[in-house]
């Protein structure tokens, strides 16, 4: 399964996140939520199913696009995902942003 991820920003408060992914035959597992490709309809309003945006077949592979809910401080590799194959279990999501050091000194003043 070829899937492709389209970023959008978050609106704050909400708590729409892509925790995990996993694929297994047409079966695309989204925050433990099982979508069998072959039995999606398209919704105007939501598209596929919540995070599945598109999901198209041609000989036998599926290319998924799914959306990627980012926030403000986002890193590369989540604004600028790269697109991912995968035949079989877990989905590598983008790498999401370095913690931030930590600030407070644990120097002592002796």
């Amino acid at each position: 399964m070829n899937i492709i991820f389209s970023p959008i920003v978050r609106r704050p408060g909400t708590d729409y996140e892509l925790h995990e992914l996993s694929v297994e035959g047409d079966t695309l597992s989204v925050n433990g939520t099982e979508f069998t490709l072959t039995a999606l309809e398209y919704d105007e309003e939501t598209g596929l199913a919540g995070y599945i945006q598109s999901a198209t077949q041609a000989s036998g592979d599926w290319t998924v696009t799914l959306l990627l809910p980012i926030g403000d401080n986002a890193s590369e590799a989540q604004r600028f995902p790269d697109p991912v194959t995968v035949t079989s279990g877990p989905v590598p999501l983008p790498a999401p942003p370095e913690p931030e050091p930590d600030q407070t000194s644990t120097e002592d003043a002796g």
